[in-house]
């Protein structure tokens, strides 16, 4: 049978064109997220700074539960300084060097020199050994006041040893003489600052604390053994790194778990819609070679026979298809990769991987997938006797199978639970996963009773259609009646790209609007957001100074998870929960919260924390009592709760003093000072006024609410970059799709065009009713996409803006559906127009 594929396939070769496209971008896609999960999973993230070190320590960003690592910290995790000597002493160990570092910039003309697509940090000069940095002039700065330049800092500055330069650190702005000039062993991008023991004691953010220690080995130590020993030494919650992990000790805040699921969400979308796509595809096919298969079954072929010779017809072009599509898929995997990389999901650093086994693991994903779409395609046509098959080449009642409506319930109780899910398990954000979920699942229930639901309502429009169109109008409608699986074949990829599609696009306007609720509490729109080392201690007072300023509080956000009591929404799917620091004598007077129901924000001072009403009432506690938070770098606080604040559900977070939050933080200081206006004064008077004092403090500058929201929206780049790259999957396949599917069913009807041209009809009129079949087709395939959006974003809207209605124009479902009905019109318009360039007497010869 596999060589009558292979003959077949020479003669057939235009109907599984259309099934060749499709199954290359299946191809291309899954090699793509192949590609980018091996990425994430490996994480390899080779040194730069860290180098020359062959061993790193490194506090552990793992947030375990039971012993297990579920999540990541948001903040970088510090080590105790005295573990330093602890390492040294380790057998193997030639010494331990601390690494030290904080944010730091140098300053020409009161702007930093630094390049946008470069870090500046300042390190003890014991760091410049672990890169390592080497000096081309001066010497190591051993005085309060001296600092060693990069080369590249040292030429943007064009400064040379012995000149004073200005750099802004620990949130101000501070003067320092050039000991001296290094230059860096390898490529890197960050510039670095080396300062003396005193300042680097000084000016970072706990001088009991180290970032990192690089071990260095003795001569003929065994590095495993040695990496053992030092980690049997350290104990939990120390991260030891060799090889191409020690880059992880380099950056904070490295979590790869969006670079998991981005790919993993974007390959099971590629697995659906490739499988409903060639699926539908196929079924067109075959059923266009209806007299073929039953000329074959009167010869004596048996259906398994039939069913191999099918498969094996399409595993050959998805084989094919599947090797052509390896060469682009890696390279177009880099490309997402990168995006990835340029809106923070991924972090900077992460080799990307062109491995051969997401390749291969790819490709047999794709080949089983269409395989089994045309096991599914060919049931009916194999199955079908041979006389019965000879006389039904154009009519078809479908009649729903056991299985086939047995798993079109299932998606539908699947698609309720998912309903159910986002409104009693979900919280927050991770909303969106199970309401995407839900619409696409009661998408498939209805591809599956496509063809009976397209028959249905070709019966319920036909009248209506033929009252309003005329001859052309019954001829269209009597053709749908008599073709609905085959228009079921383009029905559902319109419905797939209305409802899929449309629904993602209000979910990320959804997602985008309520991220005010944040911010909404706030008195004003006059904000002081610092640079990259935070806000000097003393800032805050100089804001308070200004006639034009009411009130003034600082401001700092980071995450954590709460330890006791027990956390009945489980962190947020252990994400986290949002933690807020302002200043306890002004934050009620910033708007901090709405209101408070229990106690006073004043009170919010020392190891102290406020929450909102829905976790007092969850956890049946209150003003007095206590509760352990696990902070975004790894430390545990035991807090005294002071007030109960008014909170939105799914918005809620857990409010601490500002200095207490700051301290464990990476940058160690506040963000953001927060201003209200004095009685009388207007914000565009008082942002007047902050703005002439952010001119003496370099990286500060005068925003607005919009911008404080990047302190919370730590989560919308993934959402809404899965929820786009969805989008552009579905727009991909769904054209591919409408197009191969109603040129093939189009191009099959020459000879009934030609013989409706030999009785009488024009070429204008059977435009015209080609043109109300596409319209009919349409109109349902819009239609059914209009009841499966709305399991998504009204979901979504519901249980995150508590609001029936989403945010977002009605032009974006209106532009949906007009591509939508366009496409269709366009893919049966032209192939009809095509078919009817030909002669009548010719095009009915030769289609016969």
């Amino acid at each position: 049978m596999f060589r009558l594929s292979l003959r077949t396939l020479r003669f057939r070769w235009q109907g599984f064109a259309a099934t060749f496209i499709a199954l290359l971008v299946c191809g291309v896609i899954m090699t793509a997220a192949g590609s980018m999960m091996e990425t994430g999973l490996r994480a390899v993230m080779p040194a730069e700074r860290l180098a020359a070190a062959p061993i790193v320590v490194t506090g552990s960003a793992d947030y375990e539960q039971h012993n297990n690592p579920v999540a990541s910290l948001s903040e970088q995790v510090p080590l105790d300084a005295g573990l330093v000597g602890t390492v040294a002493d380790v057998p193997g160990v030639a010494k331990a060097v601390p690494d030290v570092w904080f944010p730091a910039s140098a300053l020409k003309d009161g702007k930093t020199v630094a390049e946008a697509d470069h870090d500046s940090f300042g390190y003890g000069w014991s760091s410049a050994q672990l890169m390592p940095y080497r000096l081309s002039q001066g010497a190591e700065p051993k005085a309060a006041g001296e600092v060693v330049v990069d080369s590249d800092v040292a030429g943007s500055l064009g400064a040379s040893v012995g000149d004073s330069i200005e750099v802004a650190v620990a949130g101000g702005t501070q003067t320092f003489q050039v000991s001296g000039v290094a230059d860096a062993s390898r490529t890197t991008d960050r510039h670095a600052l080396f300062f003396s023991a005193a300042d680097t004691e000084r000016l970072t953010n706990d001088p009991g604390q180290v970032e990192a220690i690089g071990v260095f080995l003795e001569p003929g130590a065994d590095p495993a053994k040695t990496e053992q020993a030092i980690a049997d030494t350290v104990g939990k919650g120390v991260s030891v790194l060799s090889g191409d992990n020690r880059g992880e000790a380099e950056r904070s805040n490295i979590d790869m778990t969006d670079l998991v699921l981005v790919p993993g969400l974007l390959g099971a979308l590629a697995v659906m819609a490739g499988l409903l796509g060639v699926a539908s595809t196929l079924s067109l096919s075959f059923q266009q070679r209806h007299r073929e298969v039953a000329l074959l079954r009167a010869v004596g072929g048996t259906p398994a026979q039939l069913r191999r010779m099918i498969i094996g017809e399409t595993l050959v072009v998805a084989v094919l298809a599947t090797l052509i599509a390896m060469v682009p898929g890696r390279d177009i995997g880099k490309l997402i990769f990168d995006r990835l990389v340029d809106i923070g999901i991924a972090p900077e650093g992460v080799v990307y991987y062109k491995g051969w086994l997401p390749v291969v693991a790819a490709g047999l994903v794709s080949v089983l997938t269409s395989v089994g779409a045309a096991a599914i395609a060919s049931r009916r046509v194999v199955r079908t006797r041979a006389i019965e098959a000879l006389g039904d080449d154009e009519g078809q009642q479908f009649r729903i199978g056991k299985v086939r409506l047995l798993f079109a319930v299932l998606c539908f109780v699947f698609s309720g639970a998912c309903v159910f899910s986002a409104f009693n398990f979900v919280t927050g954000p991770f909303i969106a996963t199970p309401a995407t979920w839900a619409s696409i699942l009661f998408a498939v229930g209805l591809a599956l009773l496509g063809p009976a639901i397209t028959q249905g309502l070709t019966r319920v429009l036909g009248p209506v259609v033929r009252l309003v169109s005329g001859l052309p109008g019954m001829m269209a409608t009597l053709n749908a009646q008599a073709r609905a699986v085959r228009m079921a074949a383009v029905v559902t990829p319109v419905m797939l790209l209305t409802g899929i599609a449309t629904a993602n696009l209000y979910l990320i306007a959804t997602e985008g609007s309520v991220s005010s609720v944040y911010t909404e509490n706030l008195k004003s729109d006059v904000v002081l957001k610092g640079g990259p080392d935070g806000i000097a201690p003393d800032t805050l007072d100089k804001v308070r100074a200004l006639s034009e300023v009411g009130a003034a509080s600082e401001f700092v956000a980071s995450s954590g998870f709460i330890e006791k009591p027990e956390d009945p929404w489980k962190n947020k799917d252990l994400a986290g929960w949002q933690l807020l620091g302002f200043n306890a004598d002004s934050a009620a007077d910033v708007g901090a919260v709405k209101a408070t129901t229990e106690g006073s924000l004043k009170e919010l001072t020392g190891n102290t924390v406020a929450i909102a009403d829905t976790f007092a009432k969850e956890f049946s506690g209150g003003v007095g009592d206590t509760m352990t938070l696990r902070m975004g770098d790894g430390a545990v606080q035991e807090l005294r709760i002071v007030a109960v604040f008014e909170s939105k559900e799914s918005f809620e977070s857990l409010m601490l003093p500002v200095d207490l939050l700051a301290r464990h933080t990476t940058i160690g200081l506040p963000t953001h000072i927060v201003v209200t206006p004095a009685d009388g004064v207007s914000e565009e008077k008082a942002a007047a006024a902050l703005t002439t004092l952010a001119g003496t403090l370099p990286g500060t500058e005068v925003v607005d609410r919009k911008e404080m929201t990047e302190a919370f929206n730590h989560h919308l780049g993934a959402q809404a970059m899965v929820s786009y790259m969805m989008i552009g999957t579905l727009f991909g396949y769904i054209t591919i799709s409408v197009l191969n599917s109603l040129w093939l069913s189009v191009s099959r009807r020459r000879r009934e065009f030609a013989l409706q041209r030999l009785t009488g009809a024009t070429p204008a009129q059977v435009m015209r009713m080609m043109a109300i079949e596409g319209g009919i087709t349409a109109v349902i395939g819009i239609g059914l996409g209009t009841l499966v959006a709305p399991a998504t974003f009204v979901t979504f809207s519901i249980a995150r803006a508590g609001s029936v209605v989403p945010a977002g124009s009605v032009w974006l479902y209106v532009g949906m559906a007009a591509f939508a009905f366009v496409l269709t019109m366009a893919a049966t318009l032209l192939p009809t127009w095509r078919a009817l360039k030909a002669r009548p007497l010719e095009a009915a010869v030769l289609a016969a």
